[in-house]
């Protein structure tokens, strides 16, 4: 019923549509969501979704060294907020481009870099306000955004408790302080390399924590440092049977001592 209404609304300009106090003024408003050209500095101040998956500060400063190189292009794609019966908004999508952007400017600032700043100045922003008959529309929209990409099953609202959540994300991030360099941003790493929320995800769906009563992140995190000696008992020992032996990112993962990102089988002890 809501996309009917949407359909038959007309566009308001911004001349004489009403300004909202912190998007400012309406661009169009399409019945179920409102349009805004919004700067990316007041995008900051909105309040990121609880359910959303875990904002990462060095994804966003990743996203924003990459976008240096193309400033030209501007910033495609838009900001998503949820706008609840009270007038609450909060970031259903974009978290970490909104992130990027504000590096992006401090860098600007730090560098006196006078160009043109109209990409910060005006980034499309879509706000979708709550539906009355929609039991939960911050989660649906969030699923229905993320459905081109998925959302890691840890992150899914309503799959993984928060509890669990919590544990494994904290024993994640102790591993990552313990062996920075065998951490990368990208999904999509290279081997020996693990990615923070691949393992998060692989941690989660191999239900290690319920499988050995892992119940608290000292414990998780004590199980994986255990799993990666018996990794490298592993590997040394196919080494003893063949000296040529020298599998896939064999050296780096030897010089740091970090072999979970040789194979997953450990994940299943």
């Amino acid at each position: 019923q809501a996309m009917k209404e949407a359909a038959a609304a007309s566009t308001s300009s911004s001349e004489t549509a009403p300004s909202h106090p912190i998007l400012g003024p309406v661009v169009a408003d399409l019945g179920y969501k409102r349009i805004h050209f919004v700067p990316a500095a007041q995008l900051s101040t909105i309040a990121i979704w609880e359910k959303q998956r875990i904002y990462r500060n060095d994804r966003a400063i990743s996203m924003a060294k990459e976008k240096a190189k193309a400033m030209q292009l501007g910033f495609p794609g838009v900001i998503c907020l949820h706008e609840d019966e009270a007038g609450k908004l909060c970031v259903i999508d974009g978290q970490h481009r909104i992130g990027m952007m504000a590096w992006l400017q401090q860098q600007r600032q730090q560098q006196e870099d006078s160009d043109d700043s109209s990409s910060f100045d005006n980034v499309l922003v879509e706000v979708y306000t709550h539906l009355q008959d929609e039991k939960d529309h911050k989660k649906a929209l969030f699923l229905e955004i993320n459905k081109a990409e998925p959302v890691k099953l840890v992150d899914m609202p309503g799959v993984a408790k928060a509890g669990v959540r919590n544990v494994i994300t904290g024993a994640v991030d102790k591993l990552q302080e313990a062996y920075p360099k065998m951490f990368s941003p990208s999904q999509k790493c290279r081997t020996p390399n693990v990615n923070v929320d691949n393992l998060r995800d692989s941690l989660f769906a191999s239900d290690v924590m319920k499988r050995h009563k892992l119940t608290t992140t000292t414990k998780l995190y004590n199980w994986i440092l255990e799993q990666n000696e018996k990794m490298e008992d592993k590997y040394n020992a196919d080494l003893i049977q063949d000296p040529t032996f020298s599998p896939p990112g064999w050296k780096k993962a030897k010089a740091n001592k970090f072999y979970l990102g040789l194979d997953s089988a450990w994940l299943y002890n």
